[in-house]
């Protein structure tokens, strides 16, 4: 099923913003009397969102400061993959790329995978790859890293980690060692702690690796529920979505942040096609 939306438009225009590079040629010397009309900036700051972001309550209208900060106040948000048409024609596996909605159903993230040819082709939907968000400012507002891992009862557990641009890390999902129902912590990296345990469906099997396509996920704290992540088929899109709600509406824009890394790497490990 192909898909026209203007975010992924959005995204190619950034790829190709992004690919430009500066020239190897020595600057220009002027001879002639030069103005200066300006002095140089040290930091450029965000551009800002072209319109306000109105909150599904309707108490008040936040403005963001930065890209991750439109989660801020939404209930929930969904993921929505796009789908290529030489992945639909072939065999050949390409890089995803999703969209991230608000409950009205606007675009709030483009992303898009960056792996290699290789890795998708030898390790499927476990491949380690850079998924980058950009918002509608057309900049990165998270990337999210996943290293090749081989589980959690080998030396290395699988994990996705989370970072904001220039290049901090806001904090990390990785899997816990158990056998019977799939469970995650996300730690936040200020505090090197875990701040919400992430449990999947119990008895779903042998290392937790067969569950159903419509699975449902409990993200709590202190015995608290905070957040729930659930897949399942979306009939008038003809597809499935992954999506998030946000029960505690005290969450901060960064723990949300951190929820919705844990969506994607849930999305992988489970919800990806496999050969």
């Amino acid at each position: 099923m192909l898909q026209n939306d203007a975010v992924r438009t959005l995204q190619y225009d950034s790829e190709i913003r992004v690919a430009q590079q500066p020239s190897p040629t020595e600057p220009r010397v002027y001879d002639s009397h030069i103005s200066i009309t300006s002095q140089p900036r040290p930091e450029v700051p965000r551009i800002p969102l072209p319109v306000p972001i109105a909150t599904v309550t309707g108490s008040r209208t936040f403005i963001p400061l930065s890209g991750y900060d439109c989660l801020a106040d939404l209930p929930s948000v969904h993921i929505e993959q796009t789908f290529e048409l030489n992945e639909a024609l072939t065999a050949v596996s390409s890089e995803n790329r999703y969209v991230v909605r608000s409950p009205l159903g606007d675009a709030i993230f483009a992303a898009s995978e960056s792996s290699t040819e290789k890795n998708r082709l030898v390790w499927g939907a476990g491949r380690p790859f850079q998924m980058h968000l950009l918002d509608k400012t057309h900049q990165e507002a998270l990337v999210f890293r996943k290293k090749l891992a081989l589980g959690s009862l080998c030396c290395q557990p699988k994990s996705l980690e989370i970072w904001i641009p220039p290049g901090n890390i806001l904090g990390r999902v990785v899997q816990s060692p158990t056998f019977m129902q799939p469970e995650f912590f996300i730690e936040d990296e200020s505090t090197g702690q875990p701040v919400f345990c992430v449990e999947g469906p119990a008895n779903s099997g042998f290392c937790c690796f067969c569950l159903p396509r419509e699975s449902y996920f409990k993200i709590h704290s202190g015995g608290n529920m905070r957040a729930s992540i659930d897949h399942k088929w979306l009939a008038s899109k003809s597809q499935y979505t992954t999506n998030i709600y946000f029960s505690d509406a005290k969450l901060t824009a960064k723990e949300r942040a951190l929820i919705l890394g844990s969506a994607f790497l849930l999305e992988y490990l489970y919800f990806q096609t496999r050969f």
